[in-house]
């Protein structure tokens, strides 16, 4: 008898045991269940776009510093060929060539290494989050008819270009208005809004993707006035964890940037225009106050909506974006 109770208590054991683990499996699969959508939702792709390496052209992802800084030597002869082949006379030419060379020689000084313990003057502008010190950082500045172009390199190897517009490029247009505009260019994109890093307030922005890129089209008009669209390798993005072993100390106080958009001291819209976009100035003279979505001057409203002054319909501010 005694035999029997004891199996008998065994058995009920397991069962009991078995009872337990499957209500705790239907538990998790619930809770899995539960939050599957908005985890689909928060890692959705964002759409697909061929012209992304259009637009890159010939510039590939992993190429370094030197086929880069060759890669825009060239495109600086290419340009200055046309004026030099129709000179007229040996002084026309030689004031030609000068200014070619000047334009070849600001180019190859157009490098920055971030290295650790040296400060640049980078670190208080506009790209402050968009590199580290330390970490085999480096940056290729190059300026074109309507924006300034930055080339960031990781390891030696080109990774991202961003494209910081001219705020006179969309002049009068609000950031619905520049995303109607870039959307003709790379298709419907996937509209975002919040920080893209924390701590630096809220943003709008739009992204697209291919096999090898991500591309963002983003609102910097609050402080800085003017849009810009970031390139970016999606195989580095994945890695910028390990890629970055030095991890860059977070300063507790206000930085340059954040004193200087709370200062109330007034500019003039010339000295806004070009510094705003070199970084020399950190914000702009008619920038809305915190929080706050209002009209600038020149017509141009903020991205939280409103009218601006409409571009001529035949004017197209991508012209010419492919390298």
């Amino acid at each position: 008898m005694r035999k029997y109770v004891v199996v008998g208590t065994v058995v009920a054991v397991f069962l009991g045991t078995l009872f337990i683990a499957h209500t705790e499996a239907q538990r998790r699969r619930g809770r899995r269940g539960r939050g599957q959508p908005a985890a689909a939702a928060q890692q959705a792709d964002p759409p697909r776009s061929a012209e992304i390496a259009k637009v890159l052209g010939e510039l590939r992802w992993g190429m370094n510093k030197q086929q880069v800084t060759e890669h825009f030597l060239k495109k600086t002869r290419e340009r200055f060929r046309p004026e030099l082949a129709k000179a007229r006379g040996a002084v026309e030419e030689d004031r030609t060539r000068r200014r070619m060379d000047a334009e070849l020689a600001k180019v190859r000084r157009g490098y920055t290494e971030f290295r650790e313990g040296v400060t640049t003057g980078w670190e208080a502008s506009f790209l402050r989050d968009e590199f580290t010190a330390g970490n085999e950082e480096g940056m290729l500045a190059v300026t074109d008819e309507n924006s300034q172009n930055f080339y960031f390199f990781i390891q030696g190897r080109l990774w991202k270009w961003y494209k910081a517009f001219d705020a006179r490029v969309f002049a009068g247009m609000n950031f619905d208005q520049f995303a109607q505009t870039v959307q003709g260019r790379f298709g419907e994109g996937r509209r975002q809004t919040g920080e893209l890093v924390a701590g630096r307030g809220r943003t709008s922005w739009l992204e697209w993707q291919d096999d090898t890129s991500r591309l963002r089209a983003i609102d910097q008009t609050r402080f800085y006035g003017f849009y810009c669209l970031v390139f970016e390798e999606r195989a580095t993005l994945a890695r910028l964890e390990q890629l970055r072993p030095n991890r860059p100390t977070r300063r507790t106080g206000p930085s340059v940037v954040d004193m200087v958009t709370q200062d109330d001291g007034a500019r003039t819209s010339d000295e806004d225009i070009a510094d705003r976009i070199t970084g020399k100035i950190r914000r702009r003279a008619d920038a809305e106050d915190a929080g706050v979505r209002g009209t600038s001057s020149g017509g141009r409203t903020g991205t939280g909506g409103g009218t601006g002054t409409s571009r001529p319909p035949d004017s197209d501010p991508l012209r010419g974006l492919e390298l």
